[in-house]
């Protein structure tokens, strides 16, 4: 039986050789094994091995590679599924890294009207997509209550056959009890900002009624108490923003998530958006700090697995996922080509549509594709802009093609635009680049070689082993996860 080479690319990770192929399988090999492929010669063993994973194609494989490339690229024909709705850029906190450019809470011109509120609900369900998620962020999307409930109503009118899925991102300071229990009763999904220890937390977000910390401890726990008195296995979400001065806490903000009972915790690198311009001097740090940082925090969170904790990092769980399942796990930012204008749209409060919650904020012409008052779906995601965007997120024209993690990665346009002022630029002189390659080089060490390394296995039974755990789905937002 005559066999050919699937195209792989490969990187050396310590002594040992990781090959991927553009469907997403992988093979970790010694180096002797490696250059036993190269030459053509892998032997029946190491063939038998190749073949399953379809790096190796004959008569029998080829088609099933063909499936899996289709499969891991089927968001492209979804059509948009995550619309990110800003009631209000209204806020009642001053965050040192705030990204939303958010006003006072007095400048009531920047709600969202009734009238916007029902284009908007109109616009989003002009998408083809069977699933839609709408997340109200702001501003403090609370204060503008009415609005929020105005477009869940109208939504849940809409929806017709397709799935719904409606998350809000809150500071909780306008939390109440009615308000809680309003947001369980129509299945909304909650996420706040929760920073780490009183100390980190309280210095990073600003909040003149007191401690915001003691806010958000306070309603994780009411939401807790409240899903389990329902029977709901369900939790209020959190996500970390990590300033200069969090970098000294990485044992404490992940012991601070276990002790809430949060099982999850995102430890993001800082983006220079809206107000974080203004006082970056003080609050942002290289990747290499950010990297020892991350490191850390990581080893820590494995130390409490094996005693027994759950909790996990979940760009290490992302990671992990997009290089053993089938479909794309829908991480928006690792997606070639990117969530913006296909996979997610954000409405601001006036109605502009734009490419993606990084290109709200950034504020520029060149991220705005148009209005709900004016615009009709089709036309918004083929306009000029939407294509020359997706066409920048595409990992193929860059030096990522040579890269073994090009099938898991992604470009961004709005960060590149934002640290280079191109939104096509080196992507290896980029942050970002460098910060996802060592993350990537982590996850493949700790996860697969290691493990092959222990059980004596091929690196495919890795996932077996692994303490990484099937994800729960959780919010839209950051996480950029489709259904």
């Amino acid at each position: 039986m005559t066999y050919t080479l699937n195209n792989y690319r490969s990187r050396k990770i310590d002594d040992h050789i990781l090959i991927t192929t553009d469907h997403g399988s992988f093979s970790i090999l010694t180096a002797e094994e490696f250059k036993k492929l190269k030459n053509g010669d892998p032997g029946p063993e190491l063939r038998t091995e190749l073949e399953i994973k379809e790096i190796v194609l004959d008569d029998k494989n080829i088609q099933e590679a063909e499936r899996e490339l289709r499969k891991r690229y089927s968001f492209l024909r979804q059509g948009t599924s995550l619309h990110i709705v800003v009631t209000t850029l209204r806020c009642n906190m001053s965050c040192v890294y705030c990204h939303a450019s958010s006003v006072t809470k007095e400048d009531n011109e920047y709600d969202m009207d009734e009238a916007t509120a029902r284009k908007t609900v109109d616009f989003i369900f002009q998408s083809p997509s069977t699933c839609i998620t709408i997340e109200f962020q702001g501003g403090e999307p609370m204060l503008a209550w009415d609005t929020i409930k105005l477009i869940t109503r109208l939504a849940k009118e809409k929806k017709g056959d397709k799935d719904l899925i409606l998350t809000i991102v809150t500071n909780l300071t306008e939390m109440t009890d009615e308000r809680m229990k309003w947001l369980i009763d129509e299945d909304i999904r909650v996420c706040s900002s929760f920073d780490g220890p009183k100390e980190v937390h309280d210095k990073n977000r600003t909040y003149l009624g007191g401690s915001n910390h003691e806010i958000v401890t306070k309603w994780v726990k009411r939401f807790r108490e409240e899903y389990k008195k329902r029977g709901i296995d369900r939790r209020l979400d959190c996500l970390v923003t990590l300033t200069k001065h969090s970098l000294n806490y990485p044992k404490e903000i992940v012991d601070e998530y276990v002790s809430l009972g949060l099982t999850d915790i995102h430890l993001r690198y800082l983006n220079d958006l809206g107000i974080a311009k203004k006082t970056w001097s003080s609050i942002s740090y290289t990747p290499e700090e950010y990297l020892d940082f991350w490191k850390t925090a990581v080893k820590h969170i494995e130390d409490l697995n094996r005693k027994g904790t759950k909790i996990r990092e979940r760009m290490v769980n992302l990671i992990f996922r997009k290089m053993t399942e089938k479909h794309d796990p829908g991480y928006m930012d690792l997606r070639s080509p990117c969530g913006a204008g296909i996979g997610q749209l954000v409405y601001n409060h006036d109605g502009d549509i734009y490419s993606c919650d990084e290109g709200r904020m950034l504020g520029e012409d060149l991220f705005l594709l148009g209005n709900v008052k004016t615009d009709k779906y089709k036309d918004v995601v083929t306009c000029d802009n939407a294509c020359a965007i997706t066409q920048a997120s595409i990992n193929d024209q860059y030096i990522c093609d040579n890269c073994a993690y090009k099938p898991y990665c992604g470009v961004c346009p709005v960060l590149n635009y934002a640290e280079t002022g191109r939104i096509i630029t080196p992507i290896t002189a980029t942050k970002r680049c460098k910060i996802l390659m060592e993350q990537f080089d982590w996850v493949v060490r700790e996860k697969f070689l290691n493990v092959k390394k222990e059980k004596g296995d091929n690196a495919s039974e890795a996932k077996k082993e692994s303490e990484c755990v099937p994800h729960e789905r959780g919010r839209q937002d950051k996480q950029r996860e489709t259904c």
